[in-house]
């Protein structure tokens, strides 16, 4: 087969047609000293990108962007390691009286307005070579990190004192108008995403870690309503969007499997999640996985790596088939980035044979 351009590849795996390889995707370290900086963080980005020459683009924006605006008081980082949950002072939502008083914010100005125009310049920079995809967060998620539920360097568990469904019970109606309002926000944000060139997105839903349990009733009646009314506002206007499922011990995978989504990434890796075979039975989506961020790039020997790498990617094509794009299943440990190299060079050598 002739050589493909990222583009063309993923285009083909879109309609589930042959490549002369899998694209392949990483992301992460969050650039932390640099998201909130227009210029310093596009540059950053590119240099990611050109240097590692991923197929897919998943933009790593700052991770409480979308709180910023609500009133959410970040610190500034002291070291490339101080995530904006780490370094969290005030949550945007304190108190019940937050909760009911919540409205959506103007994307034209504040943080928003900041990562439209990084995706603006990077969308412009990768046009028809790769596609930019933004980062989002579900409203079940986002509503997680702006009450501090999912927690600051000191442990800060927010109002719901360790437990968001019992809180949400007890608090119906505050907590669906915050999901109006968020869902109505997080569609805004996603169009100004849209307008100035996004591919499509990295979409974080919620509900999904054992860490944070719910029944499938729960998950069925307070999350997943939210994240897929999100979904299906863009899903037409999306090239490739890509459904995040997150966590190491997942709950609910089944019943999200259906989200309008182009793809579906989660840690196929952890024992404790279903592998992309098992996945690959139940749906004809993309599927995204097959690399271990936390044990595949380790070790002194490069051709131990490359070999580990090599059988992994050859195994994920095997389980997913011509829909697959071959990945880790979330932010790659800034340690393993010089390993990139390596798996670059593996997925090169299966596009020659």
């Amino acid at each position: 087969m002739e050589r493909m351009t990222k583009m063309e590849r993923v285009k083909a795996v879109l309609a589930g047609e042959p490549v002369d390889r899998p694209p392949f995707i990483a992301w992460g370290p969050h650039l932390n000293l640099e998201d909130r900086h227009v210029g310093d963080f596009t540059k950053a980005v590119i240099a990611y990108e050109d240097q590692h020459d991923f197929d897919i683009l998943k933009v790593m924006q700052n991770g409480l962007y979308f709180a910023e605006d609500f009133g959410h008081v970040i610190d500034p980082p002291e070291n490339s390691d101080d995530a904006g949950f780490k370094k969290t002072r005030i949550p945007a939502v304190n108190s019940l009286e937050d909760m009911r008083n919540l409205t959506t914010k103007p994307i034209t100005e504040g943080a928003i307005a900041r990562e439209i125009e990084s995706i603006r310049i990077l969308s412009e920079y990768y046009k028809d070579k790769v596609p930019v995809l933004a980062t989002v967060f579900g409203p079940y998620r986002m509503f997680c990190h702006m009450s501090g539920y999912y927690g600051t360097e000191n442990g800060n568990v927010g109002l719901f004192g360790g437990n968001m469904m019992n809180f949400i019970k007890q608090h119906e109606k505050e907590f669906f108008h915050v999901m109006d309002v968020l869902a109505e926000q997080i569609i805004n944000n996603m169009n100004g995403f849209l307008d100035v060139g996004a591919a499509g997105f990295f979409f974080c839903t919620g509900g999904t870690n054992l860490n944070d349990p719910s029944t499938d009733e729960e998950y069925l009646k307070y999350i997943r309503p939210y994240d897929e009314k999100v979904l299906a506002a863009v899903y037409d206007r999306s090239f490739f969007t890509m459904l995040h499922i997150c966590g190491m011990k997942l709950q609910h995978m089944d019943y999200m499997l259906d989200l309008p989504a182009h793809a579906l990434n989660w840690e196929d890796s952890s024992p404790f999640n279903p592998s992309i075979e098992q996945v690959r039975a139940k749906t004809d989506k993309i599927l995204m996985g097959g690399v271990d961020r936390n044990s595949d790039f380790y070790g002194s020997s490069r051709d131990k790596v490359k070999a580990v790498l090599k059988m992994k990617a050859k195994e994920a094509v095997r389980q997913g088939g011509n829909k697959l794009v071959v990945s880790v299943g979330c932010e790659s440990p800034r340690e393993i980035t010089h390993r990139f190299v390596v798996w670059h060079e593996v997925m090169e050598e299966l596009a020659q044979k």
